[in-house]
């Protein structure tokens, strides 16, 4: 068998329970409905992870994620160095002012 290439979190395997125990209250609305609402819950729980794995859709998309999270910390991490670094340069002026020799001792 092979390995699983990745699993549902619990949000959609929870909104997945739900939709299955809604399946009575769909029959009761009409058969055609109901018809379409199994064969979409099949798919679902079948036929969605193979048809991911298989056409490689997961490892291209999670691929993006993953590029624009970096993209993104690389852009936050570039922004951090430039408020250090400006930081770092306001204490240094601010610490390295002398006072004017005609001011009040205690100004």
């Amino acid at each position: 068998m092979q390995e699983k290439q990745f699993e549902y979190s619990t949000l959609v395997s929870g909104s997945h329970r739900g939709m299955l125990c809604l399946i009575p209250l769909i029959l009761l609305i009409g058969i055609n409905i109901f018809l379409v609402y199994c064969g979409l819950m099949l798919f679902l729980g079948f036929g969605l992870r193979p048809l991911l794995e298989k056409t490689g859709l997961y490892r291209q998309v999670s691929h993006y994620f993953l590029v624009a999270q970096e993209k993104s910390s690389a852009k936050f991490m570039e922004k951090r160095a430039v408020r250090i670094d400006r930081k770092r340069r306001d204490d240094k002026y601010r610490r390295r002012r002398v006072k004017h020799p005609g001011l009040p001792k205690n100004w």
